[in-house]
């Protein structure tokens, strides 16, 4: 059981800007249209739940509306100026690819796949840069399935210098806000 309790994530975190059709650049650039992220202090990725409840004048509820919105956040530790110019002026008004490892969870390694929407901020600070520069991102949920090919996977890491554990293809199905892939240890 000691191999299913793991506390720590995986310090990973990269994100590769979609064209129109959600199809990756011919030629992945850090830092000019993908970003290594670098070191992560600490991050998160959640799908929040609100609820509005229809109630009638009698106090019953006779109905109830949900609405989800997934996100990443964190908190990276490297303030550089590649890093700083690309989450504050290379992600606006683009959708990215974005993959997390989340390192080994339930005896696997975990990673999480998404279309995202970065939000674009950056942040100094002196002392505790490390713990300064925001990261976060909402899903955007498609209408169709997006594939990203075992092929796009390996441009990806080859131009990022980043290893990512599922081979591909990977599907994120449609009407989701990401998907979950693992893979052995």
């Amino acid at each position: 059981m000691a191999r299913a309790l793991r506390d720590k994530g995986g310090n990973q975190l990269v994100i590769v800007e979609l064209d129109d059709e959600l199809g990756l650049p011919g030629s992945i650039t850090n830092g000019v249209n993908a970003l290594n992220c670098g070191l992560i202090l600490e991050s998160g990725v959640d799908i929040e739940t609100k609820t509005e409840k229809f109630k009638a004048e009698d106090g019953r509820t006779y109905g109830q509306d949900e609405e989800y919105e997934g996100k990443t956040t964190g908190v990276l530790m490297e303030s550089s100026k590649l890093l700083a110019d690309y989450l504050a002026f290379g992600t606006r008004g683009k959708l990215h690819l974005e993959i997390k490892y989340q390192g080994i969870k339930g005896g696997k390694h975990q990673e999480v796949f998404k279309i995202a929407d970065v939000t674009p901020q950056m942040s100094f600070k002196t002392p505790g840069g490390t713990k300064a520069m925001k990261y976060e991102s909402v899903s955007i949920v498609q209408s169709q399935p997006v594939v990203i090919s075992g092929a796009n996977i390996s441009a990806i890491e080859a131009a990022l210098g980043v290893n990512i554990r599922a081979a591909g293809p990977v599907t994120i199905p449609a009407e989701r806000e990401h998907v979950i892939m693992e893979t052995e240890v």
